[in-house]
Parts: structure tokens; C-alpha cells; sequence
């Protein structure tokens, strides 16, 4: 099996968190229109991010041993190329959690203050009045 026929199996799993974030983008967008959190909408904004870059970072790993041989890079280098491309998609990753988890609390909680719902119609009240031109 050639390596971009088995890195794309190895996508798969990702290009299907791909596509449930963008379903989860889409709904949390029509959350926050009704008055959701934007906490949710942020959060799979950037985990899709993420994952498109790790899915992009996959395809572009395949050229790793030729890096080593055409650049003069020793293992260790290659390590520290990986290392310095993980960290970035691994704290993006934290930050998309972190954000989810908020918006979870956000959402539990009451609103501090009432809506307009709770307020009294205006049925009684006087109409303001508008000055004279």
C-alpha cells in the first residue's frame, strides 16, 4: 500500500470530525441567533481549524524522509518539526474544549437579569409624548 493511499485511510477519522464540526458550527450558529451562546460558535470555529490543519499536516508529513535526506536534517530535527506543528494544533485543540465547556456552564446557569419576557406589558402605562414641532 503506498503512503498517501494509507495516510488517507488514516484521515478518514479526522475528515469525519471534519464534517460533524461543520454541522455543529452551522447548529450552534442557529443557536445563537435564537440567543445561544457564542462560546459554541467560537469553539468549532477553531475546532475546525484545527482539524483541517492536522488534516493538511498529515499530507505534508509524507515528505518527511525526503526532508531528511535532501536537507540534511537529522532525526532530531525532524522531531522538533513535528513537535513545533503539534503543540500549536494541540493547544487549539484545549482552547475549542475549554470554549465547549464554558458555553456549557454559560448555558446552565439562569440569566442574571430578566428578560423582556418578565417584564410587565405596557398595558396601563402612559404612552410617551412626542414634543411639539
Amino acid at each position: 500500500m503506498s503512503p498517501l493511499v494509507s495516510t488517507t485511510i488514516a484521515t478518514l477519522p479526522r475528515i469525519l470530525l471534519f464534517v460533524v464540526g461543520v454541522l455543529g458550527l452551522v447548529f450552534s450558529i442557529k443557536a445563537r441567533a435564537r440567543g445561544g451562546s457564542g462560546l459554541m460558535v467560537g469553539a468549532f470555529a477553531v475546532m475546525l481549524f484545527a482539524t483541517a490543519a492536522g488534516i493538511a499536516w498529515q499530507f505534508v508529513s509524507l515528505d518527511a524522509a525526503s526532508w531528511v535526506r535532501s536537507d540534511d536534517l537529522s532525526a532530531s530535527d525532524l522531531g522538533l518539526i513535528f513537535l513545533a506543528v503539534a503543540i500549536p494544533l494541540d493547544v487549539a485543540a484545549v482552547v475549542s474544549w475549554l470554549l465547549v465547556a464554558l458555553a456549557v456552564v454559560k448555558n446552565g446557569r439562569a440569566p442574571r437579569y430578566p428578560g423582556p419576557v418578565s417584564y410587565p406589558m405596557a398595558y396601563g402605562y402612559p404612552q410617551p409624548q412626542q414634543p411639539p414641532n
